[in-house]
């Protein structure tokens, strides 16, 4: 606290010259002996010497910084950089002229449904020289709590306010609708009689039927479909014991974590296919027996070796390509092993056979490179991700089909979030101009969001550590006399683009593997029951909606559509699902779903230790868009076929709510994880990110 004595006639004066302010911070704010523009002073008033004196008592709050792992630095403008002016993109959106009396307009934003048509007004706008600069200030505790407060869903955050669409929201809409396709995708293969689909449960007892009750695979075959409810008699009744309490006694392999969660028929199916990625290690000649034998019985049986080859092709597809390797790959000819061995470990592959492999990841790979041995204790291994992909030695491109590690669905999600990274390599670079505080918000959505994706696919995915210009006019013109700008979704183009791809690839790989018919006879999955469309058509739905995402995003920063020959047949249904969407989304019933998951990333086997990514929920964080002065967009009267002129009036800023995702990393002395149900409860007795940590540590 400071006392500062003024006379009283000096202290209007003083008043008017000295500003007060404090400076920005995400922490908790720490008190400091300076003047408040919060705290309104205590004013003490006595005389001495004749003298009429007031004394007043102010307290200011002082905002730190918490420590930053990567530095960023605000983007300058790059003349090379600036597109040509293209008189042919004007805005579907225009501008009506202002009338006497009525108050100047903007272009119109996008928290009104009216906004998200194809409004007519009297001036065409043309963005494509435009600039627009992206900042994100921050909030401040005890001022904008009510925006820092984590909530668990989006439809929480957003409720009863106006929001821009973020990448976080519209990836999160996508994360349900992708945890209900798998979901119904594997729950077709574990029944016994879905048209189009081949059951795995059928294969294994097709392979326990041709076996017998003797063979060496026969105790690990009998002890997977017990966990199926199918009853397989054999004579070596204790080494199928064993198998099951082995598997049992491992929480990462038996406990069904994600969506697995929201049926029992999903949970068998979660714990079958997790006992069949069971590993044989190459070289381990007592091991080797099964994977041998296996292969021996697919080798004689064409077609119950094709429908086992189809699983594996499923989930190379559906998620990426086999961790270890398939019983097919087995060979007899000790020359081969070592190689192989060395091989597969050197590339972060396990050396390893599985009837039913995991897939491996890049961030998998890296950490397996990086870490051998297992990580050490503290390791941070989303920040080694991150600057594995920034250096350049994690590519996120997916590898082509018919090469040894072909990318699956999961690559091609995980690609379309490079661009929050390395946002350079994105076509809306050039438009955008990002701050320091901006580039930070898309390095913490890259974190949340591979989490996401990666916690769909937990099951599947193996754990690391097991293993021109226009001339101007001579005309005069009377332009609107302000303008500012008006985005309908963050412009993340890139993301949305690349997301559509994602869908594009898997829309083909299920129409040639399973069939366009059998898929729309299946729904895609919510914990509660059946989604509304077939899985057919949502996915077609969300394919197109993502392609129109994209165009808007374009449109919106004035950047020309860029896609492949024949990639998008029917561009308007694609524009008109994704306006749609933007109208209602607060209506989704994706919205109101329970954001927050935990998934484990790697594991110390030696050490006993489990490391986690998580998101703790959703908050809302403020986005300032801006024109860069000097890049300001063009007008020109409609249909009026006049050049193009430079906007001459005032510009503003916009400032949006966007909802985001608080992301965590933990790292357990156990070897386990937390259901979503137990996490999510240990996240409502959590009031603060801090808290939650410190009961998950304590979590056995």
């Amino acid at each position: 606290m400071t006392r500062r004595n003024f006379p009283s006639f000096l202290w209007s004066m003083l008043v008017a010259m000295i500003g007060l302010t404090g400076c920005d911070s995400d922490q908790e704010p720490v008190k400091n002996n300076e003047l408040s523009p919060n705290s309104p002073p205590v004013v003490k008033r006595f005389k001495r010497d004749g003298i009429e004196y007031e004394e007043y008592e102010s307290e200011r709050t002082e905002y730190k910084e918490p420590p930053k792992k990567f530095s960023f630095s605000d983007d300058a403008v790059v003349a090379s950089k600036i597109p040509p002016f293209d008189p042919t993109l004007v805005h579907s959106i225009t501008l009506p002229v202002p009338r006497p009396g009525r108050r100047p307009m903007s272009p119109p934003g996008p928290v009104d449904d009216a906004n998200l048509s194809d409004a007519q007004g009297d001036w065409e706008l043309n963005f494509s020289q435009t600039l627009f600069r992206l900042d994100l200030p921050t909030l401040k505790p005890d001022r904008d709590a009510d925006l820092l407060r984590l909530r668990a869903s989006y439809a929480d955050a957003i409720k009863n306010r106006k929001v821009l669409p973020s990448v976080n929201l519209i990836d999160g809409q996508a994360k349900l609708f992708d945890d209900g396709l798998y979901a119904a995708i594997d729950l077709a293969g574990f029944s016994l009689d879905q048209e189009g689909f081949v059951s795995y449960v059928d294969v294994v007892q097709r392979l326990a039927n041709a076996a017998g009750p003797d063979d060496p695979a026969a105790p690990f075959l009998a002890a997977g479909l017990e966990l199926a409810d199918i009853s397989f008699d054999v004579t070596d009744k204790a080494t199928k014991q064993k198998y099951l309490d082995e598997f049992h006694r491992s929480p990462l392999q038996s406990k069904p974590l994600g969506f697995y969660n929201w049926t029992p028929k999903l949970q068998q199916c979660y714990r079958f296919l997790k006992f069949f990625q069971h590993p044989f290690i190459i070289g381990d000649s007592r091991a080797e027996i099964i994977p041998s034998s296996l292969n021996q019985l697919l080798e004689a049986d064409p077609k119950l070796r094709a429908d086992y080859l189809s699983l594996i092709n499923l989930y190379s597809n559906l998620t990426n390509a086999p961790y270890a390797l398939p019983v097919t790959a087995f060979s007899d000819l000790d020359a081969q092993k070592h190689a192989l061995s060395e091989s597969r470990f050197k590339q972060g592959l396990q050396p390893a056979y599985a009837l039913f492999p995991p897939s491996t990841s890049r961030e998998q790979r890296l950490f397996d490179r990086l870490f051998p041995l297992g990580f050490p204790e503290g390791t941070d291994l989303m920040g080694e991700l991150i600057r594995a992909i920034r250096s350049g030695k994690v590519d996120l491109t997916p590898h082509p089909p018919g090469t040894p590690l072909a990318s699956g669905w999961y690559d091609y999600q995980c690609h379309a979030l490079e661009t929050m990274l390395l946002p350079e390599r994105g076509t809306e670079s050039s438009k955008l101009l990002l701050s320091a505080k901006y580039k930070q918000r898309m390095f913490d959505a890259f974190a949340s969001l591979i989490t996401k994706h990666r916690e769909t696919h937990v099951r599947q995915l193996a754990e690391a550590g097991k293993a021109g210009s226009d001339a101007p006019g001579d005309y005069h013109y009377d332009p609107p006399p302000q303008l500012a700008p008006a985005l309908r979704l963050e412009p993340t183009a890139t993301y949305y683009l690349r997301m559509a791809r994602s869908y594009a690839f898997l829309q083909a790989y299920l129409q040639a593997m399973i069939g366009e018919d059998n898929l729309t006879k299946i729904h895609g999955l919510r914990e509660s029951g059946a989604r509304e469309l077939n899985l057919w058509k949502e996915l077609d739905e969300q394919r197109l909606r993502f392609y129109g995402f994209y165009l808007i995003s374009i449109e919106d920063i004035g950047l020309p559509v860029d896609l492949l020959d024949d990639e998008l047949a029917n561009a308007q249904e694609a524009r008109r699902l994704a306006l749609d969407w933007l109208t209602h989304f607060q209506e989704d019933l994706d919205m109101a779903v329970d954001t927050r998951v935990i998934v484990p990333i790697a594991v110390n086997l030696i050490e006993g230790r489990t490391q986690l990514w998580g998101t703790a929920g959703v908050r809302l964080a403020r986005l300032d868009v801006k024109f860069e002065p000097g890049h300001l967009p063009k007008l020109r009267r409609l249909n009026s076929g006049q050049p193009w002129e430079k906007f001459e009036g005032d510009v503003h800023s916009t400032t949006y709510l966007i909802a985001i995702d608080e992301f965590v990393t933990i790292e357990l002395d156990t070897l386990n994880c937390p259901t979503r149900e137990e996490y999510r409860k240990l996240c409502d007795e959590s009031e603060t990110t801090a808290n939650l940590i410190q009961k998950l540590r304590d979590y056995r």
